[in-house]
């Protein structure tokens, strides 16, 4: 409640220990609650998730935030949407990816076709 009170920050909790949190703008992540996870930064346009997976579409913002953990390379540039899946029972989180790959990730990892995203 104090969070949505203090500049109309959000956060939602997800599956497998990991958040969905906006904090206005361009802000918008998926963030572990446990050390060493990797996260799905800033900025997440859409996301959806079960009790197995989560997956999600991002557009990276111009430079890295220095808080994220690691430097990522966006080999389309960073103007192109990615996709990502966390696969809980791996433990592993699959992107930046492009469509195709991320097409082929969901079926390797049997994800269900119910999981979708909206994608402006």
């Amino acid at each position: 409640m104090l969070s949505a009170c203090a500049g109309g920050d959000y956060s939602s909790e997800l599956s497998g220990d990991y958040f969905y949190r906006a904090e206005g703008g361009d802000i918008n992540e998926i963030l572990p609650h446990l050390p060493n996870r990797k996260e799905i930064p800033a900025n997440v346009l859409s996301y959806d998730y079960n009790s197995d997976f989560i997956i999600a579409a991002q557009k990276p913002n111009a430079t890295d935030d220095p808080l994220y953990d690691s430097t990522l390379t966006y080999p389309s540039g960073r103007d192109k949407i990615y996709y990502w899946l966390i696969v809980h029972s791996d433990t592993i989180v699959l992107g930046p990816l492009n469509k195709q790959d991320f097409d082929l990730a969901l079926k390797r990892y049997n994800v269900p076709s119910n999981l979708t995203l909206q994608v402006p």
